[in-house]
Parts: C-alpha cells; structure tokens; sequence
C-alpha cells in the first residue's frame, strides 16, 4: 500500500511541478524578470539608447530588456497588449490617449532631439548662417521660394511653431505638399523641386534620408527640438507590481540630475549632440497667430 501512493505521488510529481511554473510564469508574476522597454527608433539609431539604457540598470538596479525599436505605429500596440511596460516616445496624441484609456499613467519629458531645415545648395531665400528657425521661414514665404510640408508628425509640429513665431501664413503659391508615399523620400522630393524642408536630425545624419544637391542650411534653434516621454503603464495596464515599481524608479532616476548627467555622457559617446538633456528644453513660446495647416501630419 505505501508503495502504491509513493508511485501515485511520483505520477504527480510532473504534474504539479507543471502548475507551479505555470503559476510563476503567467502574467502578473514578474518578480526577478526584467522590464521590457520599447522606444521609437532615433534614439537607438543616434547610438544613445544603448548608452543609456546601460547606465540606467547600473544606477537604479532594474534590468531593461529592448523589446520593440520602432515608430509609434508598431511600439505603441506593443505596450498596450502588455508587451512593454515603459514606453520611450515623443509626447503627442497617441500618449494622450494611451492616458485616456488608463494604459497609459505618468508621463514625464525627459529629452529633446532637434529637427534642422534643409534647402538647395544654392539657397534662393538666403537662410545659410541664421541662427533663428522662424526668420529662416520669414525668409522662405517672403522669397516665395519653394518649401516641401513634410507630413512627418514631428516635422510637421516644428513648423507650425516656426510659422506661428515668425507670424506668416503658408500659400499654395510656395508650399508644396508632400507627395511620398514613406517618409524616407521626402529629400528626394524636395532636390527635385528644389526646395526647403524641415526634417528629423537623427535621421537625416544617419543616413535615412537622401537628397541629391540639398545641404543642411540652418540647425541649433532650440525651438526646432522636440519632446521625448518617458511614458509608465496606467491603472489599465496589464503590467505586473514589479514592473510599476521598476517603471517608477527608472524614470524618477532618467529625470534627476544624476540621471540627466547620464545621459549626457551616453550622447557624448554617441559622437551627438543627438538628444538634448531637460537643461536645454526650447524656451517658452510667445503668443503669435496661428497658420493653416496645408496638409495632415503622418504619425
């Protein structure tokens, strides 16, 4: 008979050793796992994400695992399945709606990247050597000299501020709309009709957009920098304890001055400036007019 249940109690063994791991492995139960990270993709291509992302697990004790390097359209459905718990991104109407719908909980501005105008080599508008975005496109509307509205979301953002400030509005007479069908051919359009454009930093010195006979005619503006967010699960959120807990403590530390310090070292490494620490956030905007907008953002 005791040999019995002890050959019972062996069957069982397998089974019950099944269901404990099933248990510690479901979701929910992420004690000792790392936080699963995604972040839109110049920050990674700059060479700072890395960096980063390093001094971050040594100054705060938490491991983050990269799951997703992306743009907002492939990152965000990520972080709202579960599959991330913190999201690294440029602030906008997708964070704000993540926030709406509880997936999304604290949101804090921890960098900035920098959007440059581009134009032909022979520049009709005469903006090589301004330091100032807004009288660049002063100057631009005023030569009626062609200018691409790129539909990038953060492109098309940077010169509605620039119009704003600089109190001009855009006409169909200069505007050209974007006629790509993917960001990436927005150079090529504006060398073959010659004209200005206002694109990402990261992504035009790293390759990802070409323009024959076009130069880089004005960088430096600090209202041409766009946020970055740092972006927490919500109440919604399928993330587990630990893993808020983690979110919390690697933010808190990312907006600290240790944390800003950190991350100027890993954008000196990265041979930047790529991303901009929070002491060097665009000045406030004055009241100005607004501008139409000649064409729709592409997120």
């Amino acid at each position: 008979m005791q040999l019995r249940n002890l050959r019972g109690l062996a069957r069982c063994a397998p089974l019950a050793l099944g269901l404990l791991l099933a248990l510690a492995l479901a979701p929910g139960a992420r004690a000792g796992e790392p936080l699963r990270l995604a972040m839109v993709g110049g920050i990674q291509l700059s060479g700072v994400g890395e960096r980063l992302r390093a001094r971050l697990e040594a100054a705060t004790g938490v491991r983050l695992e990269l799951v997703a390097v992306a743009n907002k359209e492939a990152i965000v459905p990520r972080f709202v399945r579960g599959e991330a718990e913190l999201l690294l991104i440029h602030g906008g109407s997708e964070t704000f709606a993540l926030q709406a719908a509880g997936l999304g909980g604290r949101m804090q501005v921890w960098g900035f990247n920098e959007h440059m105008l581009v134009g032909p080599a022979e520049d009709p508008a005469g903006v090589r050597g301004v330091a100032d975005g807004a009288e660049a496109v002063r100057r631009i509307a005023a030569a009626r000299a062609p200018f691409v509205a790129f539909r990038d979301a953060g492109s098309h953002e940077i010169v509605q501020r620039l119009w704003k400030q600089a109190g001009i509005r855009p006409a169909a007479d200069w505007v050209l709309p974007d006629e790509g069908e993917r960001p990436q051919q927005i150079l090529a359009q504006a060398a073959r009709q010659r004209a200005y454009v206002v694109v990402g930093g990261i992504p035009a010195a790293f390759g990802k957009l070409h323009g024959e006979g076009l130069e880089i005619l004005l960088r430096g503006d600090r209202r041409m920098r766009r946020a970055y967010v740092a972006l927490e699960p919500g109440p919604a959120h399928p993330a587990s304890a630990a893993a808020r807990e983690g979110a919390r403590r690697v933010v808190d530390y990312l907006v600290s001055p240790a944390g800003q310090a950190d991350l100027a070292a890993a954008d000196a490494e990265a041979g930047g400036p790529w991303i901009y620490g929070l002491a060097e956030a665009p000045p406030a905007l004055s009241a100005g007019r607004g501008a139409a907008s000649p064409a729709s953002p592409r997120h």
